[in-house]
């Protein structure tokens, strides 16, 4: 456990701020499925399972340094599993879609994760994160503007104020690194 150790808190957070986000745009995703188009669709479970399996891959891969085959493993099974549970609210192709891109992202996470553990394992979780999180707020905001824009109604928004959302994001970010 490489550098692991250190930053318990903001692993905690990094985990818990995307899981947060991944069940969000599921849940939009299920409760307002006849509005989402198939493309729109694919693309969310596309999204959802590459994020979660590059960042658990990346996590895992520290965590783990040295026994590859065992982050690759977790890793893939998580990224799958977050592709696949996207994708049903959509039909075949968005689950076929959301279940290999995981496949692939929890490969790469790991294989990146246990590459740098030596070096900078916080840096490189602390990158990763930033950067799905940002992906995972985008892909959320495009989901929320797809179904306004096809249902013609008012839909509940996670973004009233995006630029605040993201300043307090990068905020937290910056702040944990230094507790």
């Amino acid at each position: 456990m490489i550098g692991v150790e250190t930053m318990s808190l903001t692993l905690l957070f990094i985990i818990g701020l995307c899981i947060t986000q991944i069940v969000a745009t599921i849940s939009l995703v299920t409760y307002y499925r006849k509005w989402v188009t198939k493309m729109n669709g694919m693309m969310i479970s596309m999204s959802l399972g590459m994020s979660a399996g590059i960042l658990m891959g990346t996590i895992l891969g520290v965590i783990h340094h040295g026994n590859l085959f065992e982050s690759t493993i977790y890793s893939i099974i998580i990224g799958l599993t977050v592709g696949f549970i996207a994708g049903i609210p959509i039909g075949l192709p968005a689950v076929i879609d959301g279940a290999l891109s995981g496949l692939m992202g929890g490969m790469m996470g790991a294989m990146l994760g246990d590459m740098v553990a030596t070096t900078s394992p916080n840096a490189i979780i602390n990158i990763i994160a930033f950067i799905i999180t940002m992906i995972l707020f985008l892909v959320l905001y495009t989901t929320e503007d797809s179904i306004r824009q096809q249902s013609n109604q008012v839909i509940f928004s996670f973004f009233k104020h995006p630029f605040l959302l993201i300043f307090i994001t990068a905020i937290l970010f910056i702040g944990l690194n230094y507790i």
